[in-house]
Parts: structure tokens; C-alpha cells; sequence
């Protein structure tokens, strides 16, 4: 394959991941069809078979290359050390929009989706290892005992999709205060040396 059409299978690889979590978000999993990406694209349905199998394929990579993306424009825009709760408010944000409904629409779909339950594993997995990552690169963490480094995190991915799931049923209004006290627990339990304390067992 040449660069050029390496780089258009790309292209088109990219638009279909993209349309892919459009169509989850706004018709949910029961209506994301590959027609339906086919249509939202403006591609055949041989051009995405050949890039997606199956369609749990596509679903499951669709949500990987969102959630993936999200957390490197996180830690690409970050301008510097990073106090706990700062991190906290800013790992908020990317629970937001499409990213939190593709995932939540793939995550309960997968109870009782045989084909969908270990890739979507997998891929959350990975997602984990991204945030523990994050933070070990973004908030200084030298004066922490390792178990709060490896395990911080995924505490606050489990109180963010709660939090996030409650955003169905009430307005964005009610859930923002608390997000602020998690970031104010987290800034008070695990103070940074930026401005805080050290950690004391």
C-alpha cells in the first residue's frame, strides 16, 4: 500500500470511529447499525467491513479511539504540575457529551451482549491504565504511598460514571456541586506538594 492510500484508509477509518460514536450518542445501541455509519459516513458497506469485521468491532473500537483521544488532548493540554483537585476538575470534563454516552450505551449493552463483554473489558482495561498514567505524569506524586497512585484513579473513574449516569435523569446543574466537594475531598485527602502538605500514613 502506498503513503497516499495508507494515509486515505486512515482518513476513512477515522471518519467511520467518528460516526460511528454520533450515531451511538444520538440513536443509541440498539439503532447503531452499520448501515447507519455507512449512511452518516457516505461510505459502502464493503469499505467498512474491510476496516470493521463485525459490528462489535466497530462499536468497541469506536469507544477505544474516543476515550484514548480524550485523554491524550487531557494530558496534551495540561500546562504544567497539576494540584489533585485541579486534576480531578479537569478529568470531570472529558466524562462529558458523546464520550460518556458511547460508553455507557456499550456498557450495558454488554450484560447480556456475549460479543461485546471482553472486547469492551479490555478496552476499559487499557482505558484505566491511561488514567493512572495521566496521573502519575500530571500531578506530583513522589510523597504518595504507591497504592494511592494505582488505585486513586480508577476510584474516581467509578464515582464519575455514577455521577454521570445520574446526568439522564437530573440537569447538569444538579451534579456540578458534587463534582466541586470530590475535588475538595481530594485536594484535603491527598494534598499535593505544589501547595499542600506530604502525605502522612
Amino acid at each position: 500500500m502506498t503513503r497516499a492510500r495508507q494515509t486515505r484508509a486512515e482518513e476513512t477509518r477515522r471518519r467511520i470511529l467518528g460516526a460511528t460514536v454520533e450515531v451511538l450518542h444520538d440513536a443509541g445501541f440498539a439503532g447503531t447499525s452499520t448501515q447507519a455509519v455507512c449512511r452518516r459516513v457516505g461510505c459502502s458497506r464493503g469499505t467498512l467491513l474491510y476496516h470493521f469485521p463485525t459490528r462489535e468491532d466497530l462499536l468497541v473500537s469506536a469507544l477505544h479511539h474516543l476515550l484514548a483521544s480524550r485523554v491524550e488532548q487531557f494530558v496534551a493540554s495540561a500546562t504544567g504540575p497539576m494540584e489533585p483537585d485541579a486534576f480531578v476538575l479537569a478529568l470531570w470534563d472529558q466524562w462529558k457529551d458523546e464520550a460518556f454516552t458511547a460508553w455507557l450505551e456499550l456498557a450495558v449493552a454488554a450484560r447480556t451482549h456475549d460479543g461485546l463483554q471482553a472486547p469492551l473489558q479490555e478496552t476499559m482495561q487499557v482505558f484505566d491504565r491511561m488514567i493512572v498514567d495521566a496521573f502519575r505524569q500530571l500531578v506530583p506524586h513522589d510523597h504518595l504511598p504507591e497504592e494511592v497512585v494505582a488505585s486513586l484513579p480508577q476510584l474516581l473513574f467509578a464515582v464519575f460514571n455514577g455521577l454521570a449516569v445520574s446526568r439522564s435523569y437530573e440537569r447538569q446543574e444538579a451534579v456540578d456541586p458534587h463534582v466541586a466537594l470530590i475535588a475538595r475531598f481530594a485536594g484535603a485527602v491527598v494534598p499535593g506538594p505544589i501547595g499542600g502538605t506530604p502525605w502522612k500514613s
